[in-house]
């Protein structure tokens, strides 16, 4: 179970988000905002966002707490997460939705107010209620964890397959995991297969590894090895050691591709430079049927592999 952490970027601060959550965009004064930072007159953005903030527009002061949150260099704007959060609830106490689940996220990870899971999830309940799939999601993280509520994966089944309806990507994975273990529903590698393939398909680092599974064992799908392959190598390039590993595994044994130990040592021990143990344990099997040039060149490519990857 994969529980993604919220993000957000403004370019860009005003393009935005929360796990999910764009930027709401109003035909006016976002807008104007948006272009001002696009055309390099931030300041005049955030005069704008500023003036209208303080009448009271909730869209002007979610942007705000999307800038102090993030902070902003071409608007002189410093990381301020208070800030932030009290921007945020001045919008969200209107009914905004995205500065409901955003103000949340603040509870939940105690950054600008104090933690306090309850408040997080009344935020989140009140996001989900006007059907916002980031506030959908993070509801069902706090059923499935149990935080600030009894623990009841029947709700967060129901909240993530919500979101998943609306192309929130962490909850389609999500969603997929909960068929696949039959965790508030029945086990159904097939559902499993469906979701899994939209969230990776969508670019979803832990949806690509865990499909790579299921093509890999033969859930939800014929065993196919070339498909693994695939999946696990898309993976692997956003930084997940397991699916790094089990590149190793499948070179080594020329599942899906043609025996080379060569590559099969840059992925594990890239893996095990990411703290991967079984990869770590396979290095000196794998490393004494290779020379010492061969074994060199291999570290070569991890390295070069390793400058490819992102975090996952």
């Amino acid at each position: 179970m994969e529980l993604k952490r919220r993000s957000g970027l403004l370019c860009a601060i005003l393009l935005a988000l929360s796990v999910r959550s764009g930027w709401a965009v109003s035909p006016d004064v976002l807008d104007q905002a948006h272009d001002d930072f696009k055309n390099g007159h931030a300041d005049d953005g955030v005069a704008l966002l500023q003036k209208e903030a303080a009448l009271g527009n909730p869209d002007a002061q979610y942007g705000l707490g999307v800038l102090y949150e993030n902070g902003s260099p071409e608007a002189k704007i410093l990381k301020d997460d208070a800030q932030a959060a009290e921007w945020y609830k001045a919008a969200a106490q209107k009914g905004h939705a995205l500065s409901q689940n955003n103000l949340g996220y603040l509870y939940f990870t105690g950054r600008g107010v104090a933690k306090d899971f309850k408040q997080a999830l009344d935020w989140y309940q009140a996001a989900a209620q006007q059907d916002d799939a980031t506030g959908e999601y993070n509801l069902g993280n706090m059923y499935y964890w149990g935080h600030g509520i009894g623990k009841d994966v029947h709700k967060a089944f129901e909240l993530y397959q919500k979101a998943a309806a609306q192309g929130q990507v962490t909850a389609e994975n999500n969603l997929a995991y909960m068929y696949e273990h039959g965790l508030g529903v029945e086990r159904d590698f097939h559902k499993a297969m469906h979701w899994y393939t939209r969230a990776a398909e969508n670019g979803h680092g832990y949806a690509q590894r865990n499909l790579g599974v299921m093509y890999e064992h033969g859930l939800g799908a014929r065993r196919n090895y070339s498909e693994s392959l695939s999946w696990y190598k898309q993976a692997a390039l956003k930084g997940h050691a397991f699916a790094q590993m089990k590149l190793g595994l499948l070179y080594e044994h020329g599942w899906g591709v043609p025996v080379n130990l060569q590559v099969a040592y840059a992925w594990y021990w890239l893996a095990s430079q990411n703290g991967n143990e079984k990869a770590a344990k396979a290095l000196p099997g794998i490393e004494h049927q290779l020379t010492l040039t061969q074994v060199a060149a291999a570290k070569q490519q991890s390295a070069h592999l390793m400058d490819q990857t992102g975090t996952p």
